[in-house]
C-alpha cells in the first residue's frame, strides 16, 4: 500500500511541476548570455549583470520546491507569473541598460551578414586555393544602437507595433545571436510550472486562469505603458535637443545630453547624438577632448582619409578607453585601410605578394582593436592565403570557429570557408585524410560538431 501511495503522488500536476523545476534548475546553471571572451576583455565588458537572471531562476526553483512540499497555493501562481514577466523583460534590460553588450552583439550580427554576402558573390574565387583575383568589399561601421527612433507620426499606426517589440523591448535577431540556454530554459520552466499549478486545481481551472490574468493585467499594462512612454519621451527630448542646438543654446544641449545619456544608455552608442554633444560642448567652451577627437575622426572618415581618421580615433580612445563606438570606428578604419591597400588597382592584376602582406599587417592591427571581428578575420584569412601563409590562415580560421562556438546561429558561408582553409593547410602538410575530413566539414554543416578522429 505504501508503494501504491508513493506512485499515486505522481499526478499530472506534480509531474508538470517536477519538469518545470528541472528546467529552472538547469536554467540557473547555464549562462544567460554569451559573448566572445577576447572581445569582452578588450571592450572591458563584464557579463555579471547579464547573467544575474540566474538569481531569479534559483528563487523560482525554491518557490516550486516549496509548493511541492506544502501544497498548491495561489501565491505560488502569482510569484511564477511575476517571475515570467521579469524573465521576458530580460531582452529589454540587455538592450537598454547594457549598451556595450548590445553594440557587440549587433556588430557581430551585421558583420556576419556582410561576410556571407561576399562569399555568395565570389563563391568560385574564395572556394579555390588560388585566390589572387579576389577583391574585398569595403566595411561599414555600426553607427548606432539607438534603434527605437521615431521618424514621423506613422509610428503611432498599427504596423509600427512591431518596432516596439523588436527595437523597444529588444526582441531582435542580434540579441538572440548570443543569448544563453539559461534564459530559454527559465522561460520554459516557468511556463510548465504554471501549467502544473493550474492542473492542480480540482475545478474551474480556466476560470482561475482568467481571474489571475484579470488581476495581473493592470500591473502588466502599466509596466508596458511606462516602458513605451519612456521610449517616446527619449525621442521627444532628443528632437528637442536638435532644436536647442539650432538656436545656439549649447550649454543646455551639453547638460541635457549628459542627463539623457545616463537615463537612456543606448544614446551613448548613437553617432548623431555624440556628434551633437561634442559640437555643443566645443561651442560652449566646455570641450570634451575625447568626443572632439571622435568628431574630427568622423569628418576624416567621411572624407575617406582613413590614415588621419585612425589618428583621431586612437586619440579619442586613449582618453576614454570605454568608448565602444569609437573602438568600432577605429577597427573599421584600419580594416578599410587594409582593403584599399589590398584592392589597389595598380597592383591588382599583378601577382604581387607585398600587396597581401601590407594588408595583412593592417588587418592584424585591426584585430588587436576589435578581437574576433568577423570581417577582419575573414579578410585576414584570405590575405594570408594570397601571401602563401597557409598555416597562419588556418590559425585565423580556427579563431573564427571559436567565435561561433558562443553563437546560436552559425554562418554556413563563413564557417564553410574557415574549414576550407584548415583543409588547405592540412593538404599542404601532406595530411591527406585530415584534409579530406576538413573539406567535408566545409560543405556539410552536420559534421561541425564531430571531431576529425570520428570522421576518419
Amino acid at each position: 500500500m505504501s508503494l501504491l501511495r508513493y506512485f499515486n503522488w505522481f499526478t499530472r500536476d506534480k509531474i508538470a511541476l517536477l519538469i518545470g523545476l528541472l528546467a529552472l534548475v538547469v536554467g540557473a546553471i547555464y549562462p544567460w548570455y554569451y559573448l566572445p571572451p577576447q572581445a569582452l576583455e578588450v571592450f572591458r565588458i563584464n557579463l555579471f549583470l547579464a547573467n544575474l537572471g540566474k538569481v531569479i531562476a534559483i528563487f523560482l526553483s525554491l518557490v516550486v520546491i516549496f509548493t511541492l512540499i506544502i501544497g498548491i497555493k495561489r501565491s505560488s501562481r502569482f510569484v511564477c507569473w511575476c517571475g515570467l514577466i521579469a524573465v521576458l523583460l530580460f531582452p529589454y534590460f540587455i538592450t537598454t541598460w547594457q549598451p556595450s553588450i548590445t553594440f557587440l552583439a549587433t556588430s557581430y550580427y551585421e558583420q556576419d551578414k556582410r561576410v556571407t554576402s561576399h562569399v555568395e558573390k565570389n563563391f568560385s574565387e574564395v572556394q579555390a586555393q588560388w585566390k589572387q583575383n579576389i577583391s574585398l568589399d569595403k566595411s561599414r561601421p555600426l553607427t548606432s544602437i539607438f534603434d527605437f527612433s521615431i521618424q514621423d507620426s506613422r509610428f503611432f499606426q498599427m504596423p509600427s507595433w512591431e518596432q516596439i517589440l523588436l527595437a523597444g523591448l529588444g526582441y531582435k535577431n542580434s540579441f538572440f545571436l548570443f543569448v544563453g540556454r539559461g534564459w530559454g530554459l527559465t522561460v520554459t520552466g516557468l511556463t510548465i510550472s504554471l501549467m502544473g499549478l493550474y492542473l492542480a486545481l480540482t475545478e474551474n481551472k480556466i476560470d482561475a486562469l482568467v481571474n489571475d490574468l484579470r488581476q495581473l493585467l493592470p500591473g502588466m499594462s502599466s509596466l508596458l505603458v511606462t516602458i513605451i512612454l519612456s521610449l517616446i519621451c527619449v525621442n521627444i527630448l532628443n528632437y528637442h535637443l536638435d532644436t536647442l542646438f539650432a538656436k545656439g543654446e549649447y550649454r543646455q544641449v551639453t547638460a541635457a545630453s549628459q542627463t539623457l545619456a545616463s537615463w537612456y544608455p543606448p544614446l551613448r552608442g548613437d553617432e548623431e547624438f555624440i556628434e551633437r554633444m561634442a559640437k555643443a560642448g566645443f561651442y560652449a567652451n566646455q570641450p570634451d577632448l575625447a568626443l572632439i577627437n571622435f568628431v574630427k575622426g568622423l569628418e576624416r572618415y567621411r572624407a575617406r582619409d582613413f590614415v588621419q581618421a585612425e589618428d583621431y580615433f586612437q586619440k579619442s580612445l586613449d582618453i576614454q578607453p570605454n568608448q565602444f563606438l569609437v573602438r568600432g570606428y577605429l577597427a573599421t578604419t584600419l580594416l578599410n585601410q587594409g582593403i584599399e591597400y589590398y584592392n589597389n588597382p595598380n597592383t591588382f592584376n599583378t601577382l604581387n605578394s607585398r600587396r597581401a602582406g601590407g594588408a595583412t599587417d593592417l588587418f592584424t592591427r585591426a584585430l588587436q582593436v576589435f578581437p574576433g571581428h568577423l570581417e577582419i578575420s575573414y579578410d585576414l584569412m584570405l590575405a594570408r592565403v594570397v601571401n602563401g601563409q597557409f598555416e597562419k590562415s588556418a590559425q585565423t580560421a580556427q579563431e573564427i570557429i571559436e567565435v561561433y562556438k558562443n553563437s546560436n546561429s552559425s554562418s554556413v558561408a563563413l564557417l564553410g570557408q574557415a574549414y576550407l582553409h584548415l583543409a588547405w593547410a592540412d593538404y599542404r602538410n601532406d595530411e591527406i585524410k585530415t584534409a579530406w575530413a576538413r573539406y567535408r566539414q566545409s560543405i556539410d554543416s552536420s559534421t561541425w560538431k564531430e571531431s576529425i578522429e570520428e570522421q576518419e
